[in-house]
């Protein structure tokens, strides 16, 4: 079984940091072959890398801005020729730029929107096609903001809330195939981004959200290792909210 899934080769954008390593570590100890993309943090690609190879587990990282078509371009032409096509992608690769609507830049807008959105149709270009042989799993990763709204984040939700109508437009699409397309929307998560929120913030979150609790990297990381399973192949066009009850 460790070996049938040592086959099966599992693209994660943005999963150095954050949510994404919490995806990549699960997905790597499930025994998947985890290949995955970072942009500005080498050093945690690589820290990533060796902690799970001396733990016994396999990935391998590569640096690309999927805000960029040619970076796409390329890494995805390198990517087919050394690993063949995908079984799964998760497309985590994200950024948000708090500002009041008025206040966005309209480079900012167009930053956002090519980093969360468009770099989805850039790696699906590419690579798509090739999974539709196979079968296999896509899976981009959302944000509750998309289904509660967060003043100072008009664009980050409006990028994360058209990853609603991608999701089950394409899963129509490709269902045929035998891919199958998800979405998962995160709430607060234990990441790097908390540190803009003040402890007193973070209280009130934590007594807003029924579970009491802020969310774990991991938390997200099962939630994409089961919807990559067979446990989950009646699964698709569906955008599963991982909030501890935030949004309720």
């Amino acid at each position: 079984m460790e070996e049938l899934k040592q086959s099966k080769k599992i693209l994660v954008t943005g999963g150095s940091r954050g949510i994404g390593s919490g995806i990549v570590e699960i997905l790597a100890k499930q025994g998947y072959h985890v290949i995955f993309t970072y942009n500005s943090s080498e050093a945690s690609a690589h820290q990533l890398k060796e902690n799970l190879l001396n733990q016994g587990f396999n990935s391998d990282y590569f640096r690309c801005d999927v805000s960029s078509y040619d970076s796409v371009s390329c890494f995805c032409e390198y990517f087919l020729k050394e690993f063949g096509p995908p079984y799964g992608i998760v497309y985590n690769a994200g950024i948000a730029l708090d500002n009041l609507h008025f206040n966005t830049k309209v480079e900012e807008w167009k930053t956002i929107i090519d980093t969360n959105l468009n770099s989805i149709f850039y790696f699906n270009k590419h690579l798509l096609s090739t999974m539709l042989v196979g079968g296999g799993t896509i899976i981009t990763i959302s944000s509750v903001t998309a289904e509660r709204g967060n003043p100072g984040q008009v664009c980050y939700g409006a990028s994360k809330a058209a990853l609603k109508g991608l999701t089950k437009s394409l899963a129509k699409e490709v269902g045929r195939f035998n891919v199958r397309v998800n979405s998962i929307a995160p709430g607060f998560i234990n990441t790097d981004m908390l540190n803009f929120i003040s402890n007193k913030e973070l209280k009130y979150i934590r007594r807003e959200i029924p579970l009491g609790r802020i969310g774990h990297p991991s938390d997200v990381g099962f939630l994409v290792g089961y919807l990559m399973s067979k446990e989950a192949e009646y699964i698709t066009g569906q955008t599963i909210i991982i909030d501890g009850g935030l949004s309720i």
